[in-house]
C-alpha cells in the first residue's frame, strides 16, 4: 500500500512538474516574440516585392501614379513628345532598379525596428506589425528610395523636363503637384509597398505555420491559445 501511495505521489509530482515546465517552455520570451514579428515582416516583404516586380504588364506608364500620366500627357500636348518618351524610359529604368532593391531596403528597416509591446502587436490587427514598421520607418525608407531614384534620374535629362511639365500641369490642375520627381515617385512607391506588405502579413497570420519557422509557430501558437 505504501509503495502504491509513493508511486501515485511520484506520478503526481512528475506530472505537476511537467505541467509547470511545459508552461515555462511554451510561453515565448520577449526576444522570441520580437523575432517572430520580424520573421513575419521579412516573409511579407519578400512576397510583396516579388508581386510588385510582376505587376508591370501594362508598361511603365500604366504602373505610374495617375498624376504622372497627366503630367506626361501635358508635355506631349505642348510638343515634347520625344522628351516624354525619354522621361518615361528613364523613370521606368530607375523605378525597376529601386523595386529590385526594395527587399534589402525594407529588411534593413526591419532590423532597426523596435517593438515596445511585441505581445500587443502579435494580438493586434491583421497588419499590426506592418503599421508599427510604417510609423517607425516611413521617412527613412522613403528618403532611401528618393535618394536612389535621384541617383539614377540624374544620369538622364528627366529633371530638366519635370519642372516644365509640372508647371504646365499645375496651370489647370485642381490639386497642384509640388516637389522633385524622385520625392514624388518615392512617396507613391513606399505607400504602395507598405500596403502590399500589410496584405502579405494578414495572409501570414492566418497560416503562420506555413512559414516553417519554429519561433513564429511557438509565439503565435501560444498567443492564439491564450488571447484572454
Amino acid at each position: 500500500m505504501k509503495k502504491i501511495f509513493l508511486s501515485i505521489l511520484t506520478v503526481t509530482v512528475v506530472l505537476s512538474s511537467c505541467k509547470t515546465l511545459g508552461q515555462l517552455g511554451i510561453k515565448p520570451s520577449g526576444l522570441e516574440t520580437v523575432m517572430a514579428l520580424k520573421s513575419i515582416l521579412d516573409s511579407s516583404t519578400f512576397k510583396a516585392v516579388k508581386k510588385l516586380k510582376n505587376i508591370n504588364d501594362q508598361g511603365i506608364e500604366g504602373a505610374l501614379p495617375s498624376e504622372i500620366g497627366s503630367v506626361l500627357n501635358t508635355l506631349r500636348t505642348v510638343g515634347y513628345g520625344d522628351e516624354v518618351d525619354k522621361v518615361t524610359k528613364s523613370i521606368g529604368s530607375a523605378s525597376l532598379l529601386v523595386i529590385g532593391e526594395s527587399e534589402q531596403i525594407m529588411n534593413d528597416a526591419i532590423k532597426e525596428l523596435k517593438f515596445t509591446d511585441a505581445v500587443a502587436v502579435v494580438l493586434g490587427g491583421e497588419d499590426a506589425a506592418t503599421n508599427v514598421l510604417k510609423r517607425a520607418m516611413y521617412s527613412t525608407v522613403k528618403n532611401r528610395y528618393s535618394a536612389r531614384l535621384a541617383q539614377e534620374l540624374d544620369k538622364t535629362e528627366v529633371n530638366t523636363y519635370w519642372p516644365i511639365a509640372m508647371g504646365a500641369y499645375n496651370i489647370f490642375a485642381k490639386d497642384k503637384m509640388q516637389g522633385s520627381l524622385p520625392d514624388f515617385l518615392a512617396e507613391r512607391a513606399v505607400d504602395g509597398l507598405f500596403i502590399a506588405v500589410g496584405k502579405e502579413e494578414a495572409k501570414a497570420r492566418t497560416d503562420y505555420k506555413a512559414l516553417g519557422n519554429s519561433v513564429v509557430t511557438k509565439v503565435f501558437d501560444y498567443y492564439t491559445k491564450n488571447k484572454s
